[in-house]
């Protein structure tokens, strides 16, 4: 049992790692100032989904076996940590020391977040209890006959039978296909994969978006952010309501409705606040594609709920930000320009970027509505 554990702890630093990795490929590819170890996790932890599913779906369409979409996720996996090593090789130890050094400054804050963290993970972990016993028996027994079949979700979760057709509802989704591949890797029993290491990586996750909330609520105190985290644990650990995602994180960890609630949609929040703070910043409405983008392929539920949370976060945003119209005048024989509010003028920077965060949306229910009702992948 001590091996599994230990297993289980690899798996999710590895997560954790590869996170970090393609959060800070992403940041410096796309030029970004900003130099949050936090953020990068974060926002690799959603390009690394994003590229599973490019990898997966194609192989899940045409019915290839488990094993050579665990072989290919390997290949990607070697390709990215290769990468970050080139592009990095000539500044990875003043990199490091940065990191040393600012954990060091922020020692005590560090300390009490992993206590935190690690009073959730033994609270989620050693709970049994469930309170949705179809999606559990779903995302454990979809990873489970995957697995023992060599399959992508060609067999039912709860019979054990061949599916005549794939599953329209999951079809996009490739979150569990994931678990399986993990299970097949390393030989993890499913339960094991999806109760213990996802469970514990998503209390990891919901926990640093907590942090980065209140590093946007809070920029220039980190004591603050991290009571906001404690706050937050405390908020959640004494609400089990219909109004709160306690329920979900709590008992349900491992399930992508825990995802959309606890990591996607706040994570679309501290971006909207990031972008309600400089709305003219590009590399945030970059990242905030990012996320939407790799957020079906966790949950598909994300395709009803993101438009509704970026309408109501960047509508009152267009309204609300003004553009600026240039005038040329001529003051004394000089000339210059002048900066004149247009006030009757809501900002079209925004109300383009939203419709480009709304194309995914667009896409992707088109494509589920398409594979629903019309396109069928039989397995016969």
């Amino acid at each position: 049992m001590t091996n599994i554990y230990l297993l289980c702890m690899v798996i999710i630093l590895l997560y954790l790692i590869f996170s970090y990795m393609l959060g800070d490929l992403f940041l410096s590819f796309t030029k970004s100032q900003e130099t949050s170890l936090s953020y990068r996790i974060i926002l690799g932890f959603f390009l690394f989904f994003l590229l599973f599913q490019a990898a997966a779906l194609p192989l899940k369409f045409t019915l290839q076996p488990l094993s050579l979409l665990a072989k290919l996720w390997c290949f990607l996996l070697a390709v990215t940590a290769l990468l970050y090593f080139l592009r990095n090789r000539k500044i990875l130890k003043e990199k490091w020391n940065q990191r040393k050094e600012l954990l060091s400054e922020y020692k005590w804050i560090f300390l009490f977040l992993i206590f935190l963290v690690l009073i959730q993970i033994c609270l989620t972990n050693y709970n049994g209890e469930t309170y949705a016993l179809w999606d559990q028996s779903y995302y454990i027994g979809d990873v489970s006959s995957s697995v023992y079949t060599d399959t992508i979700s060609q067999y039912s979760p709860y019979t054990g039978h061949l599916l005549d057709r794939l599953d329209a509802e999951y079809l996009l989704e490739t979150y569990q296909n994931h678990s399986a591949v993990i299970c097949t890797l390393t030989g993890l029993a499913p339960l094991i994969e999806t109760r213990t290491v996802e469970t514990t990586l998503m209390v990891i996750m919901a926990n640093l978006i907590y942090y980065q909330l209140g590093r946007q609520l809070f920029p220039l105190s980190r004591k603050k952010s991290a009571l906001l985290v404690f706050c937050l644990f405390w908020l959640n650990l004494f609400s089990f309501n219909l109004y709160t995602s306690a329920e979900f994180l709590f008992f349900r960890a491992f399930e992508g409705k825990t995802i959309l609630a606890c990591i996607i949609m706040p994570a679309v929040f501290l971006l909207f606040l990031k972008i309600a703070r400089e709305y003219r910043n590009h590399h945030h409405w970059m990242e905030l594609f990012l996320i939407i983008w790799a957020s079906f392929g966790l949950n598909m539920s994300a395709i009803y709920m993101l438009p509704f949370e970026l309408s109501i976060c960047l509508i009152p945003l267009g309204f609300c930000k003004k553009d600026t119209s240039v005038l040329w005048e001529s003051v004394k024989g000089k000339s210059r320009f002048r900066l004149m509010q247009a006030s009757a003028k809501p900002s079209l920077y925004i109300w383009i970027r939203y419709a480009v965060c709304l194309f995914p949306c667009i896409l992707y229910g088109a494509a589920y509505l398409l594979t629903k009702h019309h396109l069928f992948i039989y397995t016969g």
